[in-house]
């Protein structure tokens, strides 16, 4: 299988994504590991460079030795979706929600639901950053009759964006709408919920069993 190759700019004395990980006064390495999801972060080449302990435990992976530092992503995907993730990698495209399966290390396969990111310091791609869970088909929640009329599909989708923190443009990006139809619909949720902050809403809809 063909990996993705660098640049000659990027083979330059370019900044690395272990580098901006560990900068000293941002503590991005101790957000990671809070942030209550399973992280993975590759360098240009698809090389793992950083797993959070979710991550490692996901994968039934030891996390004092984390084995997986080193190796590159296809290594934890099932070979006939490792070609898709190589595709979109040598693509340069940013990873919407998208479901993989994923290998553990007793090789057991687990479903996986990705969102992906480059990261850029000073312009330039250092690196890739996405953030996995756990997928069940049947694991959406369901709502009631009541939410069922007055929440559509789409208003329970953006609040569980809201909830993995996306801002307004970020959840466009998602569900393919513009910024201000965002704006408005989330306007609405929480005027239905009867709250007035994101992190209210967030809240709200962790008790109810929706996010």
């Amino acid at each position: 299988m063909k990996r993705p190759e660098r640049t000659e700019r990027e083979r330059g004395r370019s900044p690395k994504l272990g580098t901006a990980l560990d900068h000293p006064k941002m503590k991005y390495r101790d957000f990671l590991e809070g942030l209550g999801a399973a992280i993975f972060g590759v360098d240009l080449e698809g090389r793992f460079i950083f797993l959070n302990a979710q991550a490692l435990e996901l994968l039934g992976y030891d996390q004092q030795k984390n084995e997986l530092i080193g190796q590159h992503f296809t290594k934890i995907l099932a070979p006939e979706q490792a070609n898709v993730a190589v595709g979109l990698f040598q693509q340069g495209r940013e990873i919407r929600p998208l479901v993989l399966e994923a290998l553990r290390r007793d090789g057991r396969p687990i479903k996986l639901e990705v969102s992906g990111a480059w990261v850029r310091q000073r312009g330039r791609r250092v690196g890739a950053l996405a953030m996995a869970w756990a997928f069940s088909a049947g694991s959406a929640p369901k709502p009631t009759a009541k939410q069922d009329r007055e929440l559509s599909k789409l208003d329970l989708t953006i609040l569980q964006l809201i909830s993995s923190g996306l801002s307004n443009r970020e959840i466009a990006e998602r569900v393919y709408l513009s910024t201000h139809t965002i704006k408005d619909r989330i306007e609405k949720i929480m005027r239905y919920f009867g709250v007035s902050r994101r992190a209210e809403l967030a809240a709200t809809a962790a008790r109810r069993g929706l996010v």
